[in-house]
């Protein structure tokens, strides 16, 4: 896994996609992304406009491999835009399109499972930002993080999916009688939701493991500036409200989202 960031002005619209690694966007969104010391990149964004009349923006964050990264961003937005379009209850939409995510990439993680010495597939988790005009739907799956900015401060952001960050998903677990041995599920992974993680031994996730994800619709005020999708590596060296005034800033000079995510990344040691 590397260290991604991805800034986005709420109210402008943005390219139909982006490349996997570096950095890039123009006036409506930006990112930037570092591998640093690590030997892979597992990290991925996904930008696409008009799913189901919104433009999304993924940001995910791999761990084992990147196979589980790169087939979540391949399906995140059609699943998006065929699910949201079946029902007007948004929050169930987002989660039924996940689960179907996770379904199509079951088969051939099962098979990457049973190949690695680990006997585990690789995973991913993932946040995704669906905003239009009046509304922003943020839908987290594991320990990515979006912040939304409102009249200069943090006024709303995601819940991390992780026993060491999140007292609900350590309690959740413990009830479920899932063992976390230093902040690792079940030994295995460090976080509690995510796509993929198919053991070769059951065919299914790591015992604990889910892929439903949390979704947050947020309104779109007049106040509302814009948003954060950023990676743990990220989030880890820098507080939520230091990186909103950080981009805002570069936002402020630059009018510049690729230079507020660069700005980010870097405040944030990476």
């Amino acid at each position: 896994m590397g260290n991604l960031c991805e800034c986005c002005g709420i109210r402008d619209k943005g390219p139909t996609g982006l490349p996997q690694y570096g950095s890039g966007g123009n006036a409506g969104h930006g990112y930037a992304l570092a591998i640093n010391d690590r030997a892979t990149m597992e990290d991925a964004v996904a930008i696409q406009e008009n799913v189901a009349g919104y433009t999304c923006l993924a940001v995910l964050d791999g761990h084992g491999g990147d196979k589980a990264a790169t087939l979540a961003q391949s399906q995140l937005a059609r699943q998006l835009n065929q699910h949201l379009q079946q029902t007007s209850n948004k929050e169930q939409a987002a989660i039924d399109a996940f689960h179907a995510v996770e379904e199509l990439m079951h088969e051939e993680l099962a098979g990457e499972a049973s190949m690695l010495p680990s006997g585990t597939s690789s995973g991913t988790v993932a946040c995704v930002a669906l905003f239009q005009e009046k509304e922003v739907i943020l839908v987290n799956l594991g320990d990515c993080r979006a912040v939304v900015c409102e009249s200069s401060k943090l006024a709303t952001k995601t819940k991390d999916h992780s026993p060491e960050k999140n007292e609900l998903e350590k309690q959740r677990l413990h009830h479920s009688g899932v063992s976390v041995e230093c902040g690792y599920v079940d030994g295995k992974v460090q976080v509690s939701r995510a796509f993929g993680d198919i053991t070769a031994e059951t065919g299914h996730k790591i015992l604990g493991l889910t892929c439903t994800p949390e979704v947050t619709i947020v309104e779109v005020k007049e106040t509302t500036e814009f948003l954060i999708l950023a990676t743990d590596g990220i989030w880890d060296g820098i507080q939520d409200q230091t990186a909103i005034t950080t981009a805002r800033k570069v936002l402020r000079e630059t009018r510049s989202p690729e230079a507020a995510a660069k700005a980010v990344l870097e405040a944030a040691g990476k």
